[in-house]
């Protein structure tokens, strides 16, 4: 099993709520920003405290970035059906990315425990410039996160389109509907108006009466029939809207392969 399906693998006993990797990802990031701090000042400090709190908050960021990878998948998960193709092999690089990331944040806490065990500033050094090198990684998923958010729409843009067409479908089949009611009771109307009419009129115009009822009923099954056939065309878009939809979803678990 490779280092990104050992992660995979990892099943949580609780259920994760949704959009909190947003959270946990500020506090990946500012975390390893202040052990970099704390390493250049203690070059000049050399004070034994300052490498002690190093090491414990780079452990604390390893479990920070357990936590963003867990959470991410998550939320990973549900916005990976509502992107599109470019958008989902973006999250794909994001999390193997994410993935690396950990597994790097604790070789920095191992190699943190082994620097402490020198004194000379060559090897303080040594770990400064691996550091370094771990930001500059991490600044990149910033990056990327970033653009699957405000670019891709991961979980804000894709869903907000989505909601939007939902809604104008939902104002589209209750004017059909208030429209098909309006039809209905205007046919009422004059069917009543038609039947006091018969009873007055005399028997003479007894035939032109019935073509009036027969021509009424006409149209009341016409403006009927016309209703009827809006709301399934409308309900026929929103079926096919939905099945594009499902038809560009890919499973949580492909989506995060």
């Amino acid at each position: 099993m490779d280092l990104i399906g050992i992660i995979d693998s990892i099943k949580l006993p609780v259920d994760i709520p949704l959009l909190l990797h947003p959270v946990t990802v500020h506090f990946a990031i500012a975390i390893p920003v202040i052990v970099m701090l704390l390493e250049i000042v203690n070059l000049f400090t050399k004070r034994k405290c300052v490498g002690v709190i190093s090491t414990l908050l780079l452990l604390l960021a390893t479990g920070i970035y357990f936590a963003a990878v867990m959470t991410g998948k998550v939320d990973g998960s549900e916005a990976a059906a509502l992107l599109s193709p470019e958008g989902k092999e973006e999250l794909k690089g994001h999390k193997t990315l994410g993935i690396y990331l950990l597994y790097g944040m604790g070789a920095l806490f191992v190699l943190r425990l082994i620097i402490a065990a020198f004194q000379g500033i060559l090897a303080k050094l040594f770990f400064i410039v691996v550091l370094a090198i771990f930001l500059g990684f991490m600044f990149r998923q910033g990056k990327d996160g970033g653009e699957l958010v405000y670019t891709y729409g991961a979980n804000v843009k894709a869903v907000s389109v989505m909601d939007d067409k939902v809604m104008e479908l939902e104002d589209e089949l209750e004017s059909c509907k208030s429209q098909q009611a309006q039809s209905s009771s205007s046919s009422l109307v004059s069917s009543s108006e038609s039947s006091t009419g018969t009873e007055e009129s005399s028997e003479a115009s007894s035939e032109e009466t019935s073509s009036s009822q027969q021509s009424s009923t006409s149209e009341e099954a016409s403006s009927s029939s016309q209703s009827s056939s809006a709301l399934i065309e409308k309900a026929k878009e929103a079926l096919d809207q939905i099945k594009g939809v499902a038809s560009s979803a890919i499973s949580p678990a492909e989506a995060l392969q």
